[in-house]
């Protein structure tokens, strides 16, 4: 009856209660992986009925919800104060914990808001916007920066895109809508326009406004494009393939 499995069969309780559910069979089946003891059985049995577990499993469920706060502002604005309490609760029943750490809740949260929004609304937008920043950020601490002089570079080097980056469309101008997320404001109609978003590690806050030129050469970069190609699509224009290399956005291809 090893401590590990007691302690593991204890955390997976906790985290099915946090979760909303109900301890029925099924969550007592889900340890049948683990080495337990007939005691430890009814230890576990006798404990998910007292007043200490239960607010355990609140807490748990507390920080994680307190935690997302904090994690996705800008998406958790999007949905409203209608929708905002509901999407939060269905996100912590549904989905276990993912891990301790801060990103990978953030992520998981955000993944479950893209799912389930409308294609090509405003909140997929911005779900997908704030997940991207946060992969760059997490990314910008993971190595410095270097960008190649396009100079010395041949014309057959391959160019890719650095994982961490993205360009994604926006249907309003991109300061009005998150100005109107900032401040609590509606958000604004689609005006029939496409506003282009990079977000790239290397930028100083993680996103800028691209060009319609930085879209075609990132588009080109999948998934991998020389610069001879690159420079064809631009009409040998070198400004924007720099700017994506400075940024973080394309990298060299080695």
């Amino acid at each position: 009856m090893p401590l590990r499995d007691l302690q593991t069969a204890l955390g997976m309780l906790v985290l099915a209660r946090a979760s909303g559910a109900r301890l029925g069979a099924g969550a007592w089946e889900s340890l049948d992986g683990l080495s337990l003891s007939t005691e430890e059985r009814a230890w576990l049995d006798q404990l998910t009925g007292s007043p200490g577990f239960d607010i355990t499993c609140y807490i748990q469920r507390w920080w994680r919800e307190t935690r997302l706060q904090y994690a996705a502002p800008l998406t958790l604005a999007a949905l409203g104060s209608d929708k905002r309490a509901e999407v939060l609760q269905s996100y912590l029943d549904q989905v276990p914990p993912p891990s301790l750490f801060f990103a990978p809740e953030a992520l998981g949260f955000l993944d479950f808001v893209i799912r389930a929004a409308p294609q090509g609304s405003h909140l997929e937008a911005i779900a997908r916007f704030e997940r991207a920043m946060r992969v760059a950020a997490e990314a910008a601490l993971m190595s410095p920066r270097w960008t190649p002089d396009l100079a010395e570079l041949r014309p057959t080097q391959t160019i890719k895109r650095d994982p961490a980056a993205s360009i994604m469309e926006f249907a309003a101008p991109p300061e009005k809508l998150l100005g109107a997320l900032l401040l609590g404001q509606s958000l604004p109609s689609s005006d029939g326009h496409v506003y282009l978003i990079l977000t790239a590690p290397g930028l100083p806050y993680w996103w800028r406004p691209a060009t319609q030129d930085e879209g075609r050469l990132f588009a080109c970069c999948q998934p991998s494009a020389t610069i001879e190609r690159l420079l064809a699509e631009v009409n040998g224009a070198g400004q924007p393939l720099y700017d994506l290399l400075r940024d973080g956005a394309l990298g060299l291809d080695q």
